[in-house]
């Protein structure tokens, strides 16, 4: 339990929830600019992912996903994603935000954006709990095209801050994390 309390503590990004560490790699990543893209005018992202922090293979004792069902018409955009952490031994962070921004950049990545309506922390055996309730930081997710060695990268942030972080609408995040399952689909 003292890691998942450790990693709601922080709530900053799903890279400080798993280790308990102090999010050093995580604002070291988030401390490179990316360039925002513009939203687009017919869009549709559908996609359920399994991420690793730690690299592109398992991760054994815990599980983190991020599912994403978001569609652009006439410039106006709705949708839902989920990013979901478990912990085999201490239990599970879910947090849900409604899309209103998608975009893709030059380079095919693709970003989602919205405004987090729940946080919720259900301890091992225990029941559920909302976290921060009445608040709605930005958050988002960004899923970057395979780089050369094939793998695929994902961003995941939300706003936080006590850490200083902030995630911008329409904005990307950078990639911290690896795809080990999964996969979205962009239809334009």
């Amino acid at each position: 339990m003292r890691k998942l309390t450790a990693a709601v503590a922080l709530a900053t990004a799903v890279t400080a929830l798993a280790a308990g560490t102090t999010g050093t790699a995580a604002a070291a990543v988030a401390a490179v600019p990316v360039p925002a893209a513009a939203p687009a005018q017919h869009l549709a992202l559908h996609g359920w992912t399994l991420l690793n922090e730690y690299g592109p293979g398992p991760n054994p004792g815990e599980r983190l996903t991020a599912q994403v069902d978001a569609r652009t018409v006439d410039g106006r955009t709705r949708g839902h994603a989920v990013v979901q952490h478990v912990f085999e031994k201490d239990g599970t962070i879910r947090a849900e935000f409604d899309v209103d921004c998608l975009t893709v950049d030059g380079a095919g990545a693709v970003t989602v954006t919205g405004p987090i309506s729940r946080m919720v922390l259900t301890p091992l055996g225990g029941e559920p709990r909302p976290f921060q309730p009445g608040q709605h930081p930005e958050a988002g997710l960004t899923f970057y095209p395979a780089d050369g060695q094939g793998e695929r990268r994902v961003g995941w942030q939300r706003t936080d801050p006590a850490m200083h972080t902030e995630v911008t609408k329409c904005g990307a995040v950078p990639a911290d994390f690896w795809v080990i399952g999964g996969g979205t689909v962009l239809h334009r």
